[in-house]
């Protein structure tokens, strides 16, 4: 790595974390730098230039700005000014100076530099991480300013210029003169018995703390909040240096003080917009990351037990599509609320990014430490939020890791809270669960079945085979139900069994869905341009295809394409779609389907929750009975019990799974109208249909 001249004087440690830590901070801070709208530039803690702003570059205020070696010079500062600049990147001490500069047509400017230091409470003890420099043009009276040093008059004209008040305290006689020539400034600056008094209390100590190193005869350089009693917040900066008599002894303490409020709410502004979310005030991924590294350095160092939690909140989306933006804002706004008042004020609570959110909680004890604030999070979020007149709830999947253990890789944590939280989505959301060493395998092996779903998807190795379904009374086939089949290149043909994972995440169960639909369009098109009588084609509709709200438009727009007839299509829903979230929603399109003349079938039916009420609330024309009651002899009364109430509310039942003849019989002793299973016809190529057709009940 390159060490900059300087960075070698300045005395900072180089090619440690910390100083990769600093100058990541500080390119993160350039990327504002450079949309700032006045001159301004950024160096890095080797004084390396990290970013200037537009206003910067077009004016040419150094030209030559690379500070290395005797390049300081001809750039920012002059030769004598090189130790202030050094001991600004070390010490954070702030300096200013006039800086003369050619300008296009070869008339000289003058320009004022300000320097200070870009610092943290919380990075690396408050050391700088960067420095700012701004500029502004004063060549109107820069000569009056230089030549003011030896002429009273025309310093106390520099002194209003540039809004600086001089406060003389007399250490013997305790008399205090000012240069009157910042009044507002001197109504706050003045004190009873302590200079200090007039540093806002928050900030006292600290100050004491500069003046307790300081030599007598050395200037110090303090930037606080002025102590006010009207409520203005007003950051000063000030440089204090005592001078001596002619017995040596302390004979005077001369203050400089500066309103420095403006140019530190812009320094503020550019941070904030480089470490917190803008939405909900929360340190964003950039500030997580540093504060994680230092979680992990403690640990690490001293032994320090910390937590990870990752929370996700559950169909963030759908409340996005179905309420508005607006409200997606006022529940992460909430949410963000609920967040801080859970945890700990030293916790870092931070939003990743859109609803993602994690805490570092450090200090921990054990594991109960860690669970009890999930606990009250859990807790606030049960609580209903109230938005445009509306009231809603809302849930989150959460997922954490304790990091106690020496020998482990505190790096690790990360990904172990998102396998936690990805634990807790596939049990259902709504939970928080804490990761356990056993759950890495079982979640890799799902995430690498994901990445080859995604890739097979790419590869259009994804078809549909044709289970038919069989008229017990007019023995015929009525139709049949397209089922998902993985042409696998290696390991054959693969039922959904093997790939189940793939519908329980969102973005591909929607790519399988679309697929599946528009493969048995087209094959129904076929059949009917051949003449082949299928009857209908029944396809499974999951719970994601319901969820952009046009389902109903998207099918019909479908069907009208392929110049299928919707008499010819049947819907399968499971029970669960029906009673999951956005139940309502499932019920306006299936009832908009079914007038259409589509056939609703509800599937599996028995394995869920649905209801009598449920079935008298939504349009169902088939009700299937799932084949584990059908194959077992113990569930007799059940299967009774269903295909008498699906007659009762005139609907066609359909047993699935039937394997023999002695099952067909007993099916049709109790009413059942229709079954499908292997005791007729495994599921079948498209290409099979036809001959299939062709041959049943010869």
């Amino acid at each position: 790595m390159k060490i900059h001249a300087l960075a070698v004087q300045t005395g900072f440690e180089v090619d440690t974390e910390t100083h990769v830590q600093a100058r990541t901070r500080a390119r993160a801070l350039g990327a504002f730098v450079r949309e700032i709208p006045f001159a301004t530039a950024l160096l890095d803690r080797d004084l390396a230039l990290v970013a200037v702003s537009p206003e910067w570059a077009a004016q040419g205020v150094a030209p030559r700005l690379e500070i290395e070696g005797d390049a300081v010079a001809g750039g920012l500062v002059a030769p004598e000014d090189v130790e202030a600049l050094r001991a600004c990147a070390q010490d954070g001490l702030a300096f200013s100076r006039y800086l003369p500069v050619l300008d296009e047509h070869g008339v000289q400017r003058v320009w004022r530099t300000e320097f200070s230091a870009c610092r943290d409470a919380e990075f690396e003890e408050g050391r700088a991480y960067a420095v700012m420099v701004t500029a502004r043009d004063v060549t109107g009276y820069a000569d009056s300013v230089l030549r003011a040093e030896r002429d009273q008059q025309r310093l106390r004209m520099a002194l209003e210029l540039d809004d600086l008040l001089v406060r003389e305290y007399d250490l013997r006689t305790k008399e205090v003169y000012f240069s009157g020539t910042a009044p507002e400034l001197q109504k706050w600056c003045t004190f009873q018995d302590d200079p200090l008094e007039v540093a806002h209390p928050d900030d006292r100590q600290r100050c004491t703390d500069l003046v307790a190193t300081r030599k007598v005869g050395e200037a110090r350089v303090f930037e606080f909040k002025l102590n006010r009693d009207d409520g203005v917040e007003t950051w000063v900066r000030s440089v204090g240096k005592v001078f001596v008599g002619a017995d040596g002894k302390p004979e005077k303490l001369v203050n400089l003080f500066k309103d420095i409020t403006d140019r530190r709410r812009h320094t503020e502004a550019i941070e904030t917009l480089a470490f917190r979310d803008p939405l909900t005030g929360l340190p964003n991924r950039a500030l997580f990351q540093h504060r994680f590294q230092e979680a992990v350095t403690a640990s690490e160092s001293l032994g320090e037990m910390f937590g990870l939690i990752m929370i996700d909140v559950d169909h963030f989306k759908d409340i996005n599509d179905s309420l508005g933006h607006d409200a997606g804002d006022a529940l992460l706004k909430r949410l963000a609320g609920m967040l801080q008042h859970a945890f700990r004020s030293s916790d870092t609570v931070a939003r990743l990014g859109g609803d993602e959110f994690a805490v570092i909680l450090r200090g921990l004890h054990g594991e109960a430490d860690m669970t009890r604030p999930i606990e009250k999070l859990q807790d606030l979020l049960r609580r209903p939020i109230e938005h445009g007149g509306r009231s809603f709830t809302a849930s989150a999947s959460i997922g954490a890791a304790l990091h106690g253990d020496p020998d482990a890789d505190p790096a690790h944590m990360i990904k172990n809270a998102d396998i936690a939280l990805y634990r807790a989505k596939e049990a259902g959301r709504n939970r928080s669960i804490v990761f356990e060493p056993s759950m890495r395998s079982e979640v890799e092996q799902r995430l690498e079945l994901l990445r080859d779903v995604r890739a097979a998807v790419a590869e259009n190795e994804f078809t549909l085979f044709y289970q038919p379904v069989v008229d017990i009374r007019e023995h015929k086939v009525a139709g049949f139900e397209a089922l998902m089949r993985w042409e696998h290149p290696e390991q054959g043909i693969l039922t959904p069994a093997r790939f189940m994972a793939a519908f329980e995440d969102q973005d591909l169960s929607l790519k399988l869905g679309d697929m599946a639909f528009e493969t048995a369009l087209r094959q129904m098109r076929e059949w009917l341009d051949q003449g082949v009588d299928f009857g209908r084609v029944a396809v499974n509709i999951s719970s994601a295809q319901f969820r952009s709200g046009r389902l109903a438009q998207e099918i019909q727009e479908r069907l009208a394409r392929w110049n299928v007839p919707c008499e010819r299509l049947t819907i399968e829903v499971t029970e669960n779609v029906y009673m999951g979230w956005g139940s309502d929603l499932v019920s306006d399109t299936v009832r908009q389907l079914h007038e259409a003349g589509v056939m609703i079938a509800l599937d599996d039916f028995g394995t869920g929750y649905a209801s009598l009420a449920n079935l008298r609330q939504f349009p169902i024309d088939r009700l299937k009975i799932d084949k584990s009651f059908v194959q077992n002899d113990e569930d007799e009364a059940i299967v009774r019990a269903v295909i008498t109430l699906g007659t009762s509310m005139g609907m066609k039942v359909v047993a699935e799974g039937v394997e023999d003849a002695e099952q067909l019989a007993a099916l049709s002793r109790y009413g059942c109208d229709q079954v499908q299973g292997y005791h007729f016809g495994r599921p079948m190529p498209a290409g099979e249909v036809p001959g299939f057709l062709r041959g049943f009940g010869g």
